[in-house]
């Protein structure tokens, strides 16, 4: 059964562990005007809406790999970190449906 995975400016340069088909929320430190999607594993994750500005980005889990999600500030700031990345590594569903 798929899963909303929510992770916060706690998960800053960690890793994240997917199963396909789940869905990954990631909300960056605040900052003024959001963040916008610079990279992530398109082979491996779906980007649900935009990458532009945002408090938050939703990305679906569409295949297994490993891949790296990165935010940049919408309005830089020389005292406030220039990126937020993390790791990412989505991993098979061997959640097997019960038998009829």
């Amino acid at each position: 059964m798929p899963h909303l995975r929510q992770v916060g400016p706690g998960s800053q340069n960690g890793e994240v562990v997917l199963r396909v088909g789940d869905r990954l929320q990631v909300t960056a430190p605040d900052r003024p005007g959001g963040w916008r999607v610079t990279e992530y594993p398109a082979d491996i994750l779906r980007l649900d809406g935009s990458a532009a500005a945002a408090p938050s980005h939703t990305f679906d889990a569409a295949a297994i790999g490993r891949g790296r999600i990165s935010l940049a500030p919408a309005v830089p700031s020389p005292s406030m970190a220039d990126a937020f990345t993390m790791q990412i590594m989505v991993m098979r569903d061997n959640v097997q449906p019960p038998r009829s």
